[in-house]
């Protein structure tokens, strides 16, 4: 049996996506976006109180410091929505997840 030559060093960035698609996952391009552009997402108010968590699938699940704000942010889920998919270029997020930190 013949082996495969090795191909050598591949970029992380492509394992990583291959990886997030097998899991319908959005992509590494995307999950930088989201996260490291919130505040251009929701807005600097909405930003102070809320910050993206994790993406599970296709749904965002974003952190909220008060009930409140929690409320503010589900009314405005399809604002935020269109949002993340400017900022993004995908349209692989379709829904949020907010959930209120416990409070210490």
């Amino acid at each position: 049996m013949m082996s495969r030559p090795d191909p050598g060093p591949r970029r992380i960035g492509n394992a990583l996506d291959r990886l997030l698609g097998s899991m319908r996952a959005p992509s590494v391009d995307v999950l930088d976006s989201v996260f490291s552009r919130w505040e251009e997402i929701v807005g600097a108010e909405l930003a102070a109180h809320t910050q993206p968590a994790a993406i599970d699938g296709d749904q965002l699940v974003v952190s909220v410091d008060d009930p409140t704000w929690a409320s503010e942010f589900r009314w405005l889920e399809p604002h935020v929505l269109e949002r993340v998919r400017e900022v993004s270029g995908s349209d692989r997020i379709t829904r949020l997840l907010v959930r209120v930190k416990p409070r210490r």
